[in-house]
């Protein structure tokens, strides 16, 4: 597909059944307050007690499985094992899936380790017809036979996609977390849903960064390329601001007596901006995610490809390639969760493509160039193309996951460039032309009220009895001496 390839028909959207999750808060009473801290506790016991089993068992030459872990916790005695026994089952399942996915990620060439870090927390699992189950009005979570039961309001889940209530028929494998910056309990839900989803011939190419999280471009037709730039400030706002707080709040700590109420109130308050920023990140990243998956499907892509930036945080002090604060806003960086959450959306895989010299390289003729801002702009004299720094990018992608190399898309191809903001919210200068304005109104209010009271102009009073007594009838204009 390019400047030579017409684009094929595209397919009909089709429904995909995926699973999403719900968060809900929950309250829990005192007693099961601390009864689930202490089943939380138990199941991270669980899990570092397990990892140890398996590093000696590789010492040793031998390979355990999945149900060689289940085995090992599921034999202990209810003393060693205070957990129902699903829940225990969780643990090894999790902790094999976490090996699966190192050895993975080791065979892909990143420098990963199997798990191997101690756990003092770890979410409490419950599977459904055992685990938890609807009686008496009340959702109660089982921590093992002969102990009492979690007792919680049936909660309300909301499918994301259609608004509509989700039947609790329809729920899944429950998780009771806590969060330790926003000290409360919540409840992760998972539920099936069907949403649409593009089963097309056409490529999307994804080209991440800060400033604009995503820029999408896809083949229209033969002549035309589409390209999508979501905005990404407002993230980078967000951490910068919880950046300042916390390190303002971090020194002030440093200052205070260990375990001072002074020193009890700071950590509360640094937990506080913290959880704040963390819900205004995962909002956004959802709202990116949302505004991409638009772009994928309303052009029925069936192969979604991002640049690959994986790893581009790593030895940045060593190679010296970043300085403390651009390294500090590269491990703040949350791609990974913005490409899960459209691969969720678009029910696709997203593939990953070097995209060396991608932004440098002129989608029109070829030649390199280095871009200077936002802007590219081709020193070729016989080109001089130009088009947002991004959507070059985004473009070379496009024609290296169709073609392997970078080849010019040609002289007569439009590119409709469509910028968007992650979340709807007023600029700066809006912001301000807005205060404005209501300070105008506001004076002009208070200038009437004062001209009122003068004798200047009639009161609410008056103007009703004139209009009352004039035979002009009270839709005409009175002037009152």
């Amino acid at each position: 597909m390019g400047m030579d390839e017409p684009r094929e028909a595209s397919a009909e959207q089709a429904a995909l059944h995926t699973c999403r999750s719900a968060k809900v808060p929950v309250t829990l009473s005192g007693h099961d307050y601390r009864r689930a801290h202490d089943a939380c506790h138990s199941a991270a016991g669980l899990w570092n007690q397990a990892v140890d089993w398996v590093h000696a068992e590789w010492r040793g030459g031998r390979s355990p499985g999945k149900y060689d872990i289940r085995k090992l916790l599921t034999t202990m005695s209810a003393s060693e094992r205070p957990l129902h026994a699903h829940s225990t089952e969780a643990i090894a399942y999790d902790l094999h899936e976490a090996i699966k996915t190192s050895r993975t990620n080791r065979k892909n060439g990143m420098k990963v380790r199997a798990p191997w870090r101690k756990k003092n927390y770890r979410p409490l699992s419950f599977s459904k017809g055992y685990g938890w189950r609807i009686s008496n009005d009340r959702l109660n979570l089982s921590l093992g036979r002969r102990r009492p039961r979690i007792a919680l309001p049936i909660p309300v889940v909301v499918d994301s996609g259609s608004g509509e209530v989700v039947a609790v028929e329809a729920w899944g494998e429950i998780q009771l977390c806590w969060d330790i910056d926003a000290r409360e309990w919540s409840l992760h839900i998972p539920y099936e849903t069907t949403r649409e989803t593009s089963t097309g011939n056409a490529v999307t190419a994804v080209d991440e960064g800060i400033i604009n999280s995503m820029a999408l471009a896809t083949w229209a037709d033969a002549r035309t390329i589409d390209v999508t730039v979501i905005n990404g400030r407002e993230a980078r706002a967000i951490k910068r601001l919880r950046n300042k707080s916390v390190g303002a709040l971090q020194h002030k700590i440093s200052r205070a007596k260990n375990g001072s109420k002074h020193h009890r109130r700071l950590v509360a308050a640094k937990k506080k901006v913290k959880a704040k920023a963390d819900r205004s990140l995962r909002d956004f990243d959802h709202q990116v995610a949302r505004k991409a998956a638009d772009h994928v499907i309303a052009h029925d892509s069936g192969r979604l490809v991002y640049g690959d930036v994986r790893g581009i945080e790593q030895k940045t002090k060593k190679r010296r390639s970043a300085g403390r604060h651009q390294r500090q806003i590269l491990s703040q960086w949350s791609r990974g969760r913005q490409e899960r959450y459209v691969d969720e959306v678009t029910g696709l895989e997203g593939e990953h493509l070097d995209e060396a010299r991608s932004t440098k390289t002129c989608p029109a003729c070829g030649a390199r160039n280095r871009p200077a801002g936002r802007d590219y702009r081709c020193k070729n004299p016989d080109c001089g193309f130009a088009c947002h720094r991004d959507a070059v990018g985004a473009i070379n992608i496009l024609q290296k996951a169709i073609h392997g190399t970078y080849v010019p898309i040609g002289p007569d191809t439009t590119i409709r460039v469509t910028y968007l903001r992650a979340v709807e919210r007023w600029s700066f200068d809006q912001r301000n032309a807005h205060r404005k304005v209501q300070c105008r109104k506001a004076r002009a209010l208070s200038s009437a009220q004062n001209r009122a009271s003068s004798g200047e102009i009639p009161s609410s009073e008056q103007r009703q009895a004139q209009s009352s007594t004039s035979p002009s009838g009270p839709d005409q204009l009175v002037a009152v001496a």
